[in-house]
């Protein structure tokens, strides 16, 4: 159970929490006057994802809201069915490494790694296991 709460207990840093909206503006806005959200991003295009996007910050705590830019978006499904949190982000130190080791412990690739606009041209990739999507950023270059 310690290794639970260790922050980097081998498999990177949490980052963020990606919660999916039909309407960026709108939830921003309202995360912002109901609950003292503040923004840490400006509303951010990444056509290779398909969605724009903007970070906030609640607390201690990061959401990306994102909404569809594309049609089709890899969030119209999620957002057909009223799914909203969908993913959990750690950064990673080598995200081909991890890549390869959750793979070989039974995770799914969901989407292979693309550079993300909004971590300039970071990569990320997207895997499944246990019905949770987590996606891997990788860490700037030290």
């Amino acid at each position: 159970m310690d290794q639970i709460m260790k922050p980097d207990a081998g498999f990177g840093t949490f980052h963020h929490v990606g919660v999916a909206v039909k309407n960026l503006e709108t939830a921003v806005e309202q995360f912002a006057s109901l609950f003292g959200a503040t923004r840490e991003s400006e509303i951010i295009h990444d056509p290779a994802q398909g969605v724009r996007l903007q970070f906030v910050n609640l607390g201690s705590l990061r959401i990306e809201f994102l909404e569809p830019a594309a049609t089709p978006s890899p969030l119209d499904s999620l957002l057909k069915r009223g799914i909203g949190m969908y993913q959990v982000c750690h950064e990673v130190r080598d995200l081909d490494a991890e890549l390869a080791r959750l793979r070989a412990g039974g995770a799914t690739l969901v989407s292979p790694p693309k550079p993300a606009v909004a971590f300039d041209g970071r990569r990320v990739a997207f895997v499944s296991c246990q019905g949770m999507i987590i996606e891997l950023l990788e860490a700037p270059e030290r």
